[in-house]
């Protein structure tokens, strides 16, 4: 029997994680430059990856999107040390994109348009490999002070490997946009579990009740405080030639 502390489990894990949402956002940000730089080594050519969205959802939502689930490669993996499980979604068109340009394709001219098929078992090992670099990523972007360790479960074609999970549970999904704006290659979505964020929430600062009139405020602790300031006095309208004319000590009419 481990001595090991049992960490707490979370009340409201969906509350937790949507005050975390902001770090989250900067953790998924994180993720995508780490996935983009991977996918350079592997394909030869810089292929754009940033975060799209990021919000509180179920994994039950996720796998309804049928654009998201039909043709696409799922992978259930482990986040350590709470044991909750997380879910990869790698779409089927952004697969065969990023095989299309590993195998030549020209990354910036349009690809032909995308039909559902069967997933070679070469594709497979492609994608395991982008899911291992969101695993990465994750790890090395999670704060130092709370360590995690995360484990891939499954992986395959076949939607029902992610339907084992519990539907409703909460969990904060990511979009990771691959390609330009103008010529999207697909998405990859991933769905840590919401009672993990707790490491992740900012602490809400205090603020400070306005003392009454009359009261001393000793503001020593937070002076001497610099603070930049700008004012604008006027407009004017200048030509070239006036401006490269204008010397310091030159006085400019502001007008009444």
């Amino acid at each position: 029997m481990s001595d090991r502390p049992t960490p707490a489990m979370l009340a409201h894990p969906d509350r937790e994680a949507a005050l975390a949402l902001p770090a989250l956002e900067d953790l998924f940000r994180a993720v995508a430059r780490q996935v983009r730089t991977r996918l350079v080594n592997r394909a030869g050519a810089d292929i754009p990856v940033r975060l799209g969205v990021a919000q509180v959802t179920t994994v039950g939502h996720i796998l309804e999107d049928s654009e998201t689930r039909d043709g696409g490669v799922f992978s259930v993996f482990s986040f350590e040390p709470l044991g909750l499980p997380g879910l990869v979604v790698v779409q089927g068109r952004l697969l065969a994109r990023i095989v299309g340009v590993m195998l030549g394709e020209s990354p910036t001219e349009e690809a032909p348009p995308y039909r559902i098929r069967q997933v070679t078992d070469v594709e497979l090992r492609i994608a395991k490999r982008a899911c291992e670099d969101v695993m990465n990523g994750l790890i090395e972007a999670w704060p130092a002070s709370k360590p995690v360790g995360i484990t891939i479960n499954s992986i395959g074609t076949n939607p029902r490997a992610a339907s084992g999970l519990a539907q409703t549970t909460p969990v904060v999904a990511a979009s990771l946009d691959f390609g330009r704006p103008d010529d999207p290659y697909g998405l990859m979505i991933v769905a840590i579990p919401a009672q993990t964020t707790r490491d992740l929430r900012v602490p809400t600062l205090r603020t400070l009740k306005r003392a009454p009139r009359g009261t001393h405020v000793d503001l020593k602790s937070c002076m001497p405080l610099e603070v930049e300031l700008v004012a604008e006095l006027a407009s004017i309208k200048l030509s070239f030639s006036e401006m490269q004319a204008v010397k310091l000590g030159n006085l400019i009419d502001l007008g009444p």
